[in-house]
């Protein structure tokens, strides 16, 4: 068997693996897939996976690709609430429905990408050895398996266990009939609770900022009972709908799909066909999945492997974030070999990050499955001192949900693009104890009425939270620039505050006076911030 040497080896040419290779700069790496470009699920892909230039690039092309479909936002559907989360002008051509296939395909032939179509069998660590089922090959400094569901090195240790027993069954049915209209009487009719919301802000949004919003161009999820849950992902311009049924129970077998169907498919879908299950392409067959949420059983790198996504864990497909994750966690991964900073400490940040986003999606899932928010009194009462205003449903799903998008996002030193200088950084520890003893939030006539949030890292500096009993909720921005400290505010909601609002005016001037005394304060801060 012929042995070969290289920097680094990285298994599975999917979307995580092809990232990795494209942007590492090193060209002795190799790339391993028994059968890229194959079928996957995960059609839903958010803007997330398009944050960064280079994948930016990839627009305009993908965009022509036949199972193409724009993508407004997604749609959350329980008990008789529907939280809408529509994406901003800007956003929207940065997310999409799309056959992960094609995408996949496309990605491979534009970075011209050399694969070697061979299956991995042995990964020896500690003699920094990969055996494929036809060569055997040596690596210089890690080993990053990018393969997804099969968890390459963790099964090989045995080091696999159930997260969750959650099962999946899908199947695809053409669109005869495609009614948006009939989606809008239907909340009227069945007088379900409908709210919009800035999820990033978490605020709710007015009628008329909801420009263009369509129910057949959402990700639409739809709890249908206790522990089952369905999605609804139109392809080819929403010609094509992809239909799925998530269960923590059993097995959803065909009939019972098809029953789900009838039931809970998105009111706007007034007549479907389901595709002929003859196999003659991935969208005429039925797709199960039994047991799909695993994680690995062993730290998620070490100073020789590296796992990227769902090589960790696939946890679940909720708020359909699983492309946006592994692409930019690709990207960090890449970013940080080509610094050479892959060392003791880098280790320990990764394997944390990965643990709290862990937690996060582990809450997400447990909420959305069992209505642990819905049962709990007390974590009732913490949702509805939350910045977002609706019922006890919309406001959880609205938290997950931006923590999963944040979690599927780019780390502050790698995000680009991103121009929303309020954009608040949740992986850097937040910042309240800091401003509150600068500006004295207690003892000062100023914020008498005010309740103060925290104050939390920003894309644009530092973003303070207040909360008045007679007016929104507002965020302050502090920025900082060559000729000093600069305010900004915003309202949380629909109601928008005028500078002559004297509680807002007195809490602008105690931050302005701030700025005066404490400068020296202000600039750790800020030097806190950027180290």
């Amino acid at each position: 068997m012929e042995e070969q040497n290289f920097d680094y080896i990285i298994i599975g040419a999917g979307l995580s693996g092809m990232v990795v290779k494209h942007f590492l700069n090193n060209p002795n790496t190799l790339l391993l897939d028994p059968g890229p470009g194959g079928y996957k699920i995960g059609e839903s892909i958010i803007p997330e996976h398009f944050r960064h230039p280079e994948m930016r690039k990839q627009l305009y092309r993908i965009s022509r690709l036949p199972s193409f479909t724009p993508k407004y936002g997604s749609t959350f559907i329980a008990d008789g609430s529907v939280a809408s989360f529509p994406l901003p002008e800007g956003e929207s051509v940065m997310a999409m429905h799309i056959l992960r296939s094609e995408l996949e395909q496309d990605m491979m032939d534009d970075w011209n990408l050399e694969v070697r179509k061979e299956r991995v069998i042995e990964v020896d660590l500690e003699n920094h050895m990969v055996i494929t089922d036809k060569s055997r090959y040596m690596f210089t400094n890690q080993v990053i398996d990018c393969s997804g569901p099969a968890m390459v090195i963790a099964r090989q240790k045995k080091r696999v266990k159930e997260l969750w027993p959650v099962h999946a069954t899908w199947r695809y049915y053409d669109v005869l009939e495609d009614n948006p209209q009939v989606f809008q009487d239907s909340i009227k009719k069945n007088n379900w609770d409908w709210k919009r919301y800035d999820v990033f802000h978490r605020r709710l949004l007015d009628a008329e900022e909801i420009r263009g919003w369509m129910p057949s161009r959402s990700t639409i999820l739809t709890k249908v009972r206790e522990n089952v849950w369905t999605w609804q992902i139109p392809l080819y311009k929403g010609k094509i709908l992809s239909f799925g049924v998530v269960s923590k129970d059993k097995v959803i077998l065909q009939e019972e799909l098809d029953e789900l169907v009838r039931e809970a498919k998105a009111p706007n879908y007034v007549r479907l066909s389901p595709r002929p299950l003859d196999k003659s392409s991935a969208l005429n067959r039925l797709h199960m999945r039994r047991n799909f949420a695993k994680i690995a059983d062993i730290p998620p790198a070490d100073e020789t492997y590296i796992l990227v996504s769902d090589a960790y864990a696939f946890a679940d497909p909720i708020y359909s974030v699983g492309t946006g994750l592994a692409v930019n966690k690709a990207i960090e991964v890449a970013t940080l070999l080509n610094q050479g900073d892959w060392n003791s400490e880098t280790v320990d940040a990764y394997n944390k990050r990965y643990k709290e986003q862990l937690d996060r999606a582990i809450t997400g899932f447990n909420f959305w499955y069992d209505g642990v928010m819905m049962k709990d009194d007390e974590a009732a009462a913490e949702v509805q001192e939350h910045p977002l205003v609706g019922n006890i449903f919309q406001s959880t799903v609205g938290t997950h949900y931006a923590d999963a998008l944040l979690d599927a996002g780019l780390t502050p030193a790698l995000r680009a693009g991103i121009e929303d200088k309020f954009f608040v950084d949740w992986v850097l520890p937040p910042l309240t104890d800091d401003v509150k003893t600068i500006i004295d939030t207690e003892n000062n006539k100023a914020t008498k009425d005010w309740c103060f949030c925290g104050a939390f890292p920003a894309v644009g500096g530092v973003v303070t939270r207040w909360r008045h009993p007679k007016l929104p909720d507002l965020a302050i921005l502090v920025s900082k620039d060559e000729e000093g400290l600069k305010l900004a505010y915003m309202s949380y909601f629909e109601k928008n505050f005028s500078i002559t609002d004297q509680a807002l005016s007195d809490l602008m001037k105690l931050f302005r006076k701030s700025f005066l005394n404490n400068a020296s304060q202000w600039r750790k801060i800020f030097d806190k911030i950027s180290s």
